[in-house]
Formats: structure tokens, C-alpha cells, sequence
């Protein structure tokens, strides 16, 4: 039996998904783009029934699995706002499995602000951050007091974990600039250890993405800062993204589910002792090219002595590891488009170059 309480984050490629295991409740906090590593760890995990289900917004790489959960696991709660901007096959299915849900008992429910606190986890406190009441209320596809057009994105649920006192994990879905700038004008302090960066490091919404992701870390001050994504899929995270993290934290921790596109462009053959023993999409059984940077990552929740794996010595061995195979691969090849990994400058695979300094 693992320790508890404990947070995963599942490599579930682009997307998010992450599993809370508490004292007295099992949580699902979004579901993907699919199910299937969700299922795979919940069996893995032994765990027969979820409680509470939060879906930050109703795009595809957080909803999508949704209803294929519902099909596979009794569920107590589902939380999940209104998106008036949503249609198609996925969506449609969604709404079929949220009414087979409703027929099971299982208490469907919109997430504002107000429920901060109320959702009982056992040692740990679920914070609802965002969005506030009057801007759920406003909707995705409405406008809100400024008169401000509300996307998927602008209506994104914004979850803090806390643990004795101390604010563990900030979850913040796909908040864009709107969102963040509407949070600060309740919260002034939204500091946590661990941030999972919004949005993939994909656009912020806001004209500056450089200065977005500088004024988020600056004011999360996190010791780890989390990308889950997809290696071969929208080029994630942006480099003025990273570059905006590494100018507020150069001192933090950074780590993505999956190696970025940028950070490895060919697929290189790559150890990974480094990685738990949980489900991740990019370490599928069989498949020679591990595609892992974090993989599926384990946070055992601790307040202030909150610890994770893969821990920051083993993913920092692994990440120079995989510089000396891609500069050896890249002699080798004697490839036209060269891989350069240099610490001068800000092009090319910064993520990389960053964390191989130390």
C-alpha cells in the first residue's frame, strides 16, 4: 500500500490528467484526451471506485476521457462547468455518458469558487480557485462584466492542494492571461511547491507569452515546474515559455511528462531507470524509443516536506545523459539539420540546455 496522500501526474501525452489519493476519497482531476492510461493506472493502483471527478474545462485533452471512465467506474461526483461552445461526436458522448451517470446515482455538479474547501478529500483541502462564481455564470461562448469574449481556456477551474497549512500543488488547467489576471483580483498569494505550468507551455492568450509565464512563476515561486505534453504534437513547451519560467526560477526544477520535440528531435534510444513504475504514454510496453522525459510522476504529498519522483538527481542524470547520446548521435549521423545543444543563447532546445547545466 503507497503512502498517503499521494498525487499523479499521468503522462497521458497532450493533455491533463492526474489521480489524488487521499484518506477518505479517490480523485480524478481531468481525464485526458482518453482514458485508456487513466484505467490503466487506476487497475494498476487497485482502486474500483473514484469519488470526485474535476474537469477544469471542457476542451478534448481534458474531458476526453470522461466518458469512458463513467462506462468503466462507479463515480460519486462529477464537477464540471457548462460550455455552451462545444459540439461534435466527443462532446455528444460525453453529454450521453453524463446522463447514464445522473441515472447511477452519481451527483453531476458546475465548480466555482465557492466550493473551495468543501470537497472532501481526507488529509488533504481542495481549493477551487478559479473561476469565480459570476464567471462561471458568464460561461464559455458568453461575455463577461467587461465585456471581455469567454473562451474554454478563460473559464478554466484553478485547483490548489494544501497540506498542513502549506499549499502543495497549483493545478490550473489551460488558464490563459484573462484567467490569471481575474484570480490575482481575489487571490494575492497563490505561491505553491509545484506548479503544473497551464496550457502545455502552448499560447497563454496573452500578446507576450515570455512575460505570461514570468509573471506566473514569479508569483507561484514553485521548486518544480511541470509541462505535460506530447512529444511530437504542437511543439510544446514554447520557448519563450521556458524562457519566461528559467528568467523568474533559474533555480527551479523543470520536467514535462514527455521529451519536447525540441529537446529531442530524432527518437533516440534512451534508458529509463528514472521513471516510476507507473503507466505513461510515452513508455509503451514494446516500444524501443522511450519517448519519457518525467513519464507518470509521483508527489508524495508532505506539506513543506512534499517529495517526488522521478526526483531532481535522477531526471537531471538522465536529461545530461540524453545531451552526450544526441551529440554522439548527431556526430554520427552527420545529419543537414545539426542538433545543437550549446548554453549560449536562447535558441534551440533550451529546456534541455537549461537543465543540463548542473
Amino acid at each position: 500500500m503507497r503512502d498517503l496522500p499521494e498525487l499523479l501526474i499521468l503522462d497521458v501525452g497532450h493533455g491533463n490528467c492526474a489521480i489524488l489519493r487521499d484518506t477518505m476519497a479517490v480523485s480524478v482531476i481531468d481525464c485526458g484526451y482518453n482514458a485508456s492510461i487513466l484505467l490503466r493506472t487506476l487497475r494498476q493502483l487497485e482502486i474500483n471506485a473514484v469519488d470526485h471527478v474535476l474537469i477544469s474545462h471542457a476542451d478534448s485533452d481534458h474531458v476526453g476521457g470522461l466518458a469512458r471512465l463513467i462506462r468503466t467506474f462507479p463515480i460519486r461526483n462529477i464537477y464540471l462547468n457548462s460550455d455552451a461552445s462545444k459540439a461534435g461526436p466527443m462532446w455528444n458522448d460525453t453529454l450521453q455518458a453524463l446522463e447514464l451517470a445522473e441515472d447511477s446515482g452519481t451527483q453531476v455538479i458546475g465548480l466555482n469558487s465557492s466550493y473551495s474547501q468543501k470537497i472532501i478529500s481526507g488529509e488533504v483541502m481542495l481549493e477551487i480557485l478559479a473561476p469565480s462564481a459570476s464567471l462561471a455564470a458568464s460561461g464559455s461562448g458568453g461575455t463577461y462584466l467587461e465585456g471581455q469574449s469567454l473562451v474554454s481556456n478563460t473559464m478554466s477551474v484553478v485547483i490548489g492542494l494544501i497540506h498542513k497549512s502549506c499549499r502543495v500543488v497549483l493545478l490550473p488547467g489551460d488558464m490563459n492571461e484573462f484567467g490569471l489576471n481575474n484570480l490575482l483580483k481575489k487571490y494575492k498569494n497563490i505561491e505553491a511547491q509545484i506548479l503544473v505550468f497551464p496550457h502545455h507551455g502552448g499560447n497563454s492568450g496573452s500578446a507576450d507569452d515570455q512575460e505570461f509565464a514570468r509573471k506566473l512563476c514569479d508569483l507561484v515561486k514553485p521548486d518544480l515546474v511541470l509541462f505535460s505534453l506530447q512529444s511530437n504534437l504542437h511543439e510544446n513547451p514554447k520557448e519563450e515559455v521556458v524562457r519566461g519560467v528559467v528568467t523568474a526560477l533559474p533555480n527551479a526544477h523543470i520536467m514535462c511528462t514527455q521529451l519536447s520535440c525540441k529537446c529531442s528531435p530524432v527518437p533516440i534510444p534512451s534508458n529509463s531507470d528514472h521513471l516510476t513504475n507507473l503507466p505513461a504514454k510515452g513508455n509503451i510496453k514494446g516500444n524501443i524509443n522511450n519517448s519519457c522525459c518525467g513519464g507518470t510522476i509521483c508527489i508524495k504529498i508532505d506539506g513543506d516536506r512534499t517529495t517526488y519522483d522521478p526526483s531532481l538527481s535522477l531526471h537531471r542524470q538522465f536529461v545530461k545523459n540524453l545531451s552526450e547520446s544526441l551529440t554522439e548521435h548527431a556526430s554520427i549521423q552527420k545529419q543537414e539539420q545539426s542538433i545543437r545543444i550549446s548554453s549560449e543563447g536562447l535558441s534551440g532546445p533550451l529546456c534541455l540546455r537549461y537543465l543540463a547545466k548542473t
